[in-house]
Order: C-alpha cells, then sequence, then structure tokens
C-alpha cells in the first residue's frame, strides 16, 4: 500500500528549470510543508534557478550547474550513498533530468501521465500521476502532492527574500522618489521561440506611461550578450524620449525579484521574470501569440494578459484551440505582431485607472 503523506520521513524533488516552472514550484513545496511538516525535503534544482528559492527554509539542496554536469554528478552519487527516499517526485521530462534520475534510491518514483510525458519518461518512474487535461502547469505540479495524499492545496509564495527599496536605490540613485514600471521585452533564446514582441513597439509605451501617468521604466533582462547589446541600443535611442533605466544583465535573481517587488506594473512575454512579478501580486500585461497562457500564463493572474494565441493558431497553425494539442506552439515569428500597441495601452489604462 502506498505510503500517505504523514508516514513520509524523506521526499526528494527533481526539478531543474526553468525560472518560471520553479515559481509555480514554491506553493507545491510550501503545501508539502504545511501538511507533511515532519518530512525531510530535499530538492534537485539548477544553479541559476536556485538563487532565486535559495532562502526557502528547511530543504535541503543538491544544485546542478550544467556547465559542470559531473560535479552534479558527483554530488548526486554522495546523496545516494547518504539517503534512501520514500519517493521520488521526478516533475522534469528532459533527458537530463530523466538521467539524474537514475541517481536517486526511492521506494517511489513518481512522475509524469503519459500524455504530459516525452524522453522516454515513462521507464524512469514506477508510479504516474493522474491525467489532468487542458490544465495550467501549476495544476499538474499540484497532482504529484494528491498522489501522496494532499489534496488541500497552498499558494503560499513567500520565498523568503527582504524588499528593500534601498537596495534598488543602489543600481541608479535617481530612483528616489520615482514610481516605475519594469519590462523584461526579452525570452529565453531556444531555437524557433518566436515569444518575443518586436523591440521597437516598446518606445511608444514608454513614452505613453511617461507622459500620461509619470512612469519611469525600468528594462531587465539576463547578461546574455545579444540582449546586452540589444537593450544598450534600445537605452540610447530612447535619451530624448522618456526616461529609462537599463537593468539588463546588472542584476542576480534576487535583485530582480526586490526590484520587481517595487513597481507599479510590469510587461513582457513569457519569460522567468513575468513570473517573478505574478508571484509578486503585481499587474502583469503579459504578451502571449505563440504559446497558450492558459497552460503557461502567470497563475490566477491573467486579468491584463494580452492572448493571441487563439487568433495565431488559426491563422498559422489552421487550428482551433479546441482541436490542437493542448500546449501546442506556434512556429512563426509574425505570430507576436498581432499584438498592437492600443492593446497595451488599454491595458496600461485598465490598471492604472482602477
Amino acid at each position: 500500500m502506498p505510503q500517505t503523506s504523514n508516514s513520509l520521513k524523506s521526499i526528494c524533488i527533481l526539478r531543474l528549470s526553468s525560472i518560471g516552472d520553479i515559481t509555480h514550484m514554491i506553493p507545491i513545496v510550501k503545501t508539502l510543508q504545511k501538511h507533511s511538516p515532519m518530512t525531510d525535503i530535499t530538492w534537485i534544482i539548477g544553479k541559476t534557478e536556485y538563487s532565486l528559492v535559495k532562502n526557502m527554509k528547511d530543504i535541503e539542496f543538491i544544485v546542478i550547474d550544467k556547465k559542470n554536469i559531473i560535479q552534479g554528478i558527483q554530488d548526486l552519487l554522495r546523496l545516494r550513498e547518504r539517503k534512501f527516499f520514500d519517493v521520488l517526485l521526478h516533475m522534469q521530462v528532459s533527458l537530463r533530468s530523466n538521467i539524474l534520475s537514475l541517481l536517486v534510491k526511492a521506494n517511489r518514483k513518481i512522475g509524469f501521465d503519459c500524455y504530459n510525458s516525452k524522453n522516454m519518461h515513462q521507464l524512469f518512474i514506477t508510479e504516474s500521476i493522474k491525467e489532468m487535461p487542458k490544465s495550467h502547469v501549476l495544476n499538474t505540479f499540484f497532482c504529484f502532492l494528491e498522489a501522496l495524499g494532499i489534496i488541500k492545496r497552498e499558494y503560499d509564495r513567500d520565498i523568503g527574500i527582504k524588499k528593500d527599496f534601498k537596495k534598488i536605490v543602489e543600481f541608479d540613485k535617481t530612483l528616489i522618489n520615482k514610481k516605475y514600471i519594469v519590462i523584461n521585452p526579452f525570452t529565453s533564446e531556444r531555437s524557433f521561440n518566436y515569444r518575443e514582441w518586436d523591440i521597437i513597439n516598446y518606445i511608444p509605451i514608454i513614452k505613453y506611461l511617461y507622459e500620461r501617468y509619470n512612469l519611469v521604466t525600468i528594462i531587465t533582462g539576463s547578461s546574455n550578450k545579444n540582449q546586452l547589446v540589444m537593450a544598450e541600443r534600445f537605452c540610447r535611442d530612447m535619451v530624448n524620449v522618456s526616461p529609462i533605466y537599463n537593468f539588463v544583465g546588472k542584476t542576480n535573481l534576487q535583485e530582480l525579484y526586490n526590484i520587481v517587488s517595487g513597481c507599479e506594473l510590469y510587461i513582457g512575454p513569457d519569460s522567468g521574470t513575468l513570473h517573478i512579478a505574478s508571484i509578486l501580486s503585481k499587474p502583469v500585461i503579459g504578451l502571449f501569440a505563440t504559446s497558450n497562457p492558459e497552460r503557461t500564463g502567470p497563475f490566477q493572474n491573467i486579468e491584463f494578459i494580452i492572448n493571441k494565441y487563439p487568433e495565431a493558431l488559426k491563422k498559422y497553425n489552421k487550428k482551433l484551440v479546441s482541436d490542437a494539442k493542448w500546449g501546442e506552439r506556434i512556429r512563426n515569428k509574425k505570430a507576436m505582431s498581432l499584438i498592437k500597441v492600443d492593446d497595451v495601452k488599454k491595458k496600461i489604462d485598465m490598471i492604472l485607472r482602477l
């Protein structure tokens, strides 16, 4: 008979990435801690993602650096020598995660159902979660806890980062007494991703925010070379338009969290920063056309998103949402152009006139 949450002494969670999905993991871990408080929790997580949640208490983190996978394997081998888990929650279907799961000893290895599996994921687990078709990623994650007998959900998203406006001002002292919004125009650089809105479109948006609402803009992004170059060029072009602060590549994830915590609203395509804004309960103007926000959008925070996915799916994939596979992507670089500047301005007005 499967163990219940009350009888579990130890659980290992395997979820390496991405930043957005890690934000969805926070309520999963919080729920587990509240409803099975005596259970020892170990979380195998990516190095970048760990930097966001490292302040969470009562968790042993095993950090995997994809640039030094040998070290990660050695750490897992040491974990294997000292721990035999009651349960492994194998919550990622990437080939890397599947292989790493072999290094974890556990009585039960619970993974995704066949519908949500790939990379031979089913071969690496002993049990599957109950299939929950057409669900948001976070709801699918909660199915792992249901497999442990935990039904009640907690949506606590506190990750132990102290909000400190003084640290924000340290980046640029001219931010003192200024209200600002945050824009991250960038997404991860995967092949055929096509989630980014043309960066030129943000120029009239930033100007509108400043002239109509006296809000300045902070641009964020990673230290990726292309993002750094684009941001530098963009901010240079904005000098005579409105005040803009270029923080691209200048923050770690906890500093980014702090910056977003002080903003009036957030604008951008699907990215880790968007989901950080969402867990901070900020008004989020998410820009979606190539992926379905009902699956991967800001959880319980979709009031102000712009959803052109149904239109793009019909135009480029010749399908209705009801006919498409759940999570089907649109691999066409023109799809994001379905989002218009006026669409964003209308959402801004909805938020700031509330």
